[in-house]
């Protein structure tokens, strides 16, 4: 069976004998040290296999900062080139920047409560935002996620770094929003 560190995204295939016994067995991963408790899915019936807590089996791993890093770099573009085109209509005043702040919260509240749950920078690197539960977020929650990033920002950033140091890759926005962000494929 093919298991994903949450931590740190390294997949190890494990035989059943290898899987400590007990009511909540937990395994260690070689590479960062975590530690992960197992469990028997609830969903399979009389089944031998056992799988991350942290996420079902399609669960690929949360997505890193340097990937969501270039993501981010991508939206960026798709959004500069259309505040151009629509700069363009309204100018660039007061009313450019406002429409500028509505078009950005609108692209990202849109898409990342879509079907496709990201941005086009998201689906071009394979990576998605879900709920703690690997569910689709609600347009409120994408909102509160977006908005969110100002707290990230003015903090010098630090906001953004913490998807390095965090167990679940999150940064502080993720947190506030109760998002996550992990790997599609």
């Amino acid at each position: 069976m093919k298991i994903v560190c949450p931590t740190c995204n390294t997949s190890y295939n494990l035989q059943g004998d290898e899987i400590p016994q007990g009511k909540r067995p937990e395994v260690m991963c070689k590479k960062c040290g975590g530690q992960t408790v197992i469990e028997s899915p609830s969903t399979i019936a009389d089944s031998a296999e056992f799988e991350f807590i942290a996420g079902t089996s399609q669960f690929m791993g949360y997505a890193g900062f340097w990937k969501r890093f270039a993501a981010a770099i991508i939206d960026g573009f798709i959004l500069m080139f259309a505040g151009f085109i629509i700069g363009g209509f309204i100018g660039a005043h007061a009313l450019g920047n406002i429409a500028g702040i509505i078009m950005g919260w609108l692209y990202f509240a849109i898409m990342e409560s879509s079907s496709k749950q990201g941005t086009l920078g998201k689906m071009i690197l394979g990576i998605k935002v879900t709920d703690l539960y690997g569910n689709a977020i609600s347009f409120g929650k994408a909102t509160l996620r977006h908005f969110s990033k100002i707290i990230s920002t003015i903090i010098l950033l630090v906001g953004y770094l913490m998807v390095g140091f965090t167990a679940k890759k999150q940064a502080l926005h993720d947190m506030i929003a109760g998002c996550l962000v992990v790997n599609r494929r």
